[in-house]
């Protein structure tokens, strides 16, 4: 049993990385201190892949939104688009640009950057 196990989990570790169409759920709750002030649920539906050094993803979808203290939700698009530069197999380099749409006000848009180091 425990051969079994060994050769599963060396097949597991050993599949190369999925590249295509996936679906991602992300719930993003928000505060000011420990004041909730709401939360947004994304639905995306995505695309990712890699070519040479880089990974990259496309994902958007509808993003349901409430507010505190605000009876109801209201549904807007939401969107990300990013990648890795894979310096060596154990430094990258990594950003995100995402946006939603809100019909009350103007768009929201945000951008991420970092480096990450693996031991």
């Amino acid at each position: 049993m425990k051969k079994i196990s060994l050769a599963i989990a060396a097949s597991l570790l050993s599949t190369p990385a999925f590249a295509g169409v996936y679906l991602n759920s992300e719930a993003n709750n928000s505060y000011t201190g420990s004041d909730y002030d709401g939360r947004t649920i994304d639905l995306h539906i995505g695309y990712e892949g890699s070519v040479g050094k880089i990974d990259y993803y496309i994902q958007g979808g509808p993003a349901v939104t409430a507010v505190a203290d605000v009876d109801g939700s209201e549904t807007e698009f939401s969107g990300k688009v990013g990648g890795t530069y894979n310096v060596t197999q154990k430094l990258g380099v990594y950003g995100e640009l995402s946006g939603i749409t809100n019909e009350d006000t103007d768009n929201s848009y945000g951008s991420k950057l970092g480096i990450k180091y693996s031991f």
